[in-house]
């Protein structure tokens, strides 16, 4: 649950046909996409939808079911929520520097450091660790992939130390020719963990207070106060979690009420602030705020998925076409079971195919391998690549129903990898429709 300040709420009226008239910054909260306020007894009610089309359009709603007009609430106001508060906000503030004043004099032959992403847990960390030793070390580490007022924040923070990495995200997954999604993911390990562990010095034992918290996911439900991550690897680290029983609205309150400072992106409608763009755990709700708010980076994310879905063939891996992986799939799995005639003769357009005839665009889609072989998570193994497809079709003839992964095929023809691809730069060379690209549409 967020606050909705004033710049969400130009958003909003920027981007909806309501003009929100009856919504003011100070008083209202974002909660998954549902705008909220509480009453002067502490009641919370609903009174917008806020709904995200697969196109990225936006529309508010307000069901007849559960929701009210705003006129009918005695809306309670941050501060009169902070006031109702005081003495929950006192008490977890006091718990919190209880338990860092104990850590530090547990470790006192550790190195305190407080790693913060200028998001909102994190701050409220490095405020609450300030208070018990005002000059602990705050350490940024720069994804490449943050925004302008993301990196503003962390250049001027006081005794920050940034931890640029040597390639940027960019650079990176050009190089590995991949894209990250919530099924195979490594940006994080990579600029952010993994940049701290490689500039750290490893003989040192470090006191790592962070801002993770126990409601935040099922894995972190079970953290408690002193953590070792196990991608540290083996060095003398510990983390210290002081928030971790704070809930959401815990957090927003007690920035409000220390004057925290916060990020520009929550003021703009972002619930999280870290990797810009291209984190693939965010949702079309993020997205369309992107396109809003930062349309060059938006752009620039959305030719880098364009350009990789094309060249590597991804309508045969997700049954999508285009659009649908830029706007909807790149961040997950496959997109449909079967592809629909649209993707079908999206694939034989962009591959040199005969788009009249969509028999042979059809031999790509959904193809496992005829000897049974299985892929790591012990499943049928799919053949996603066109090569091997192609292969199979011209060795075989283009009406064939039992294909042959790459393994199974060079075995069966006893080709090398060297002799495999003598046989498709020849096909390419000879203009074979199956090996050559059409144009780019």
């Amino acid at each position: 649950m967020n606050p909705i300040f004033n710049e969400y709420l130009t958003f909003l009226r920027d981007t909806s046909s309501r003009k929100l008239e009856d919504l003011l910054e100070g008083y209202f909260w974002l909660d998954k996409s549902i705008i909220k306020g509480f009453d002067k007894q502490g009641n919370i009610h609903k009174f917008y939808r806020i709904v995200i089309s697969d196109s990225l359009k936006l529309t508010i709603e307000k069901p007849k079911t559960g929701y009210k007009n705003v006129n009918e609430v005695d809306l309670a106001s941050w501060n009169d929520i902070i006031e109702m508060n005081k003495p929950h906000l006192e008490n977890i503030e006091s718990e919190a520097k209880e338990l860092i004043y104990a850590k530090l004099d547990k470790f006192d032959n550790y190195i305190p450091l407080v790693p913060i992403s200028t998001g909102k847990d994190s701050m409220v960390v490095c405020y609450l660790v300030r208070e018990c030793k005002e000059d602990t070390t705050a350490l940024f580490n720069n994804s490449t992939l943050d925004c302008a007022d993301t990196y503003k924040i962390a250049k001027r923070f006081p005794n920050c130390l940034l931890m640029n990495p040597k390639q940027g995200f960019y650079t990176w997954i050009k190089e590995v020719n991949w894209i990250p999604s919530r099924l195979r993911r490594g940006c994080c390990s990579i600029f952010k963990v993994g940049e701290m562990i490689n500039r750290l010095d490893k003989d040192t034992k470090y006191l790592l207070f962070m801002g993770m918290r126990n409601e935040e996911s099922n894995t972190r439900s079970d953290y408690g106060d002193e953590i070792v991550n196990p991608e540290w690897g083996n060095v003398s680290w510990k983390g210290i979690l002081p928030i971790r029983k704070w809930t959401e609205l815990d957090v927003w309150l007690y920035t409000l009420w220390r004057d925290i400072e916060i990020n520009p992106k929550y003021r703009k409608g972002y619930s999280r602030v870290g990797c810009a763009i291209a984190c693939p755990y965010y949702t079309k709700t993020t997205w369309v705020l992107d396109k809003y708010w930062y349309p060059t980076m938006r752009k620039r994310w959305e030719d880098i998925l364009r350009d990789y879905f094309i060249r590597n063939k991804m309508w045969i891996t997700f049954n999508c076409t285009l659009e649908e992986y830029v706007n909807q799939a790149w961040n997950g799995g496959t997109f449909r079971e079967e592809p629909t005639k649209e993707v079908i003769e999206e694939f034989a357009r962009y591959n040199g195919l005969d788009e009249g005839d969509t028999k042979v665009a059809e031999q790509y889609f959904n193809k496992y391998c005829a000897n049974g072989c299985k892929s790591k998570s012990g499943k049928p193994k799919k053949i996603k690549d066109r090569n091997t497809i192609s292969m199979n079709m011209k060795f075989h003839g283009r009406e064939i129903d039992k294909f042959l992964c790459k393994k199974c095929f060079m075995k069966l023809y006893e080709m090398d990898e060297n002799k495999w691809n003598w046989w498709i730069e020849r096909f390419k060379q000879d203009g074979c429709a199956l090996f050559t690209d059409g144009e780019d549409t």
